[in-house]
């Protein structure tokens, strides 16, 4: 860790622990110079993480900590409630059901509901889903920072699972811009023949894509009506979740 970072989150952490405090406080509690001090506290109250009482020139953690603490706590609900909700998903649609997070470059099973259908090899949870092939995967993608994506796909692989799979960006962009638009992603069989998956993001308040939920299926059984059904409901379940936190 750089010693600037290091030194920011010292301060950072010191306020937090308090009700309010001074500079002065901060750099002899801590052994730094009130200079250095300054300069990280103007940052911080820059991004709202920290703000000054301007009547006793006191400073207290910001509105950002807090709405960082609450999207903490939010997303750790989901965690918690999603299992019911998931549990539920997969008895009505009769597929496996799974939920991910973005995880550098692959999409981590995070939770899963398996089917009695045996026809279906489930992921694990644990695996890694690659972002371009798999459905849970490019729909996280679509909904990430358009900036924080082209960092992400900055000399990626686009490793060849089957002959449906995308193995070029500018295929793939064209694939996220249609998911953003239509809500939802689709694997027919990029990453594993005769398997087909659809999935949906499971989007904060403040726009941010935490997880995407997905369902898996055989060709036999995914078929365009069911997965139209199956996508009704995928929807109806993230807005469920969403609404009970």
């Amino acid at each position: 860790m750089s010693k600037a970072l290091e030194k920011g989150i010292s301060v950072l952490e010191y306020i937090s622990g308090k009700r309010a405090c001074t500079i002065t406080e901060i750099a002899n509690a801590l052994g730094m110079n009130k200079s250095t001090v300054s300069r990280i506290i103007k940052t911080f109250i820059q991004k709202d993480m920290v703000e000054i009482n301007r009547l006793s020139g006191m400073y207290s953690v910001g509105p950002a900590i807090l709405q960082m603490s609450s999207n903490y706590y939010k997303s750790r609900n989901i965690l918690v409630n999603i299992k019911g909700v998931m549990e539920t998903l997969c008895r009505q649609v009769g597929e496996s059901v799974h939920l991910c997070a973005l995880s550098n470059d692959g999409a981590v099973i995070v939770e899963q509901v398996e089917s009695s259908n045996r026809l279906v090899v489930n992921a694990k949870i644990g695996n890694r889903e690659p972002l371009h092939a798999s459905a849970v995967g490019k729909c996280l993608l679509a909904f990430t920072d358009g900036r924080e994506r082209e960092t992400m796909l900055a000399g990626y692989s686009y490793e060849k699972y089957t002959s449906k799979t995308i193995t070029d960006e500018k295929t793939l962009l064209a694939e996220l811009e249609k998911i953003k638009k239509e809500g939802f992603a689709i694997d027919d069989n990029e990453l594993t023949p005769d398997i087909r998956c659809v999935a949906v993001p499971i989007i904060d308040t403040r726009k941010n894509c935490l997880y995407s939920l997905g369902v898996s299926g055989a060709n036999s059984h995914m078929t365009v009506e069911k997965m139209d059904f199956i996508i009704k409901k995928l929807t109806a379940a993230v807005k469920s979740l969403m609404e009970a936190l």
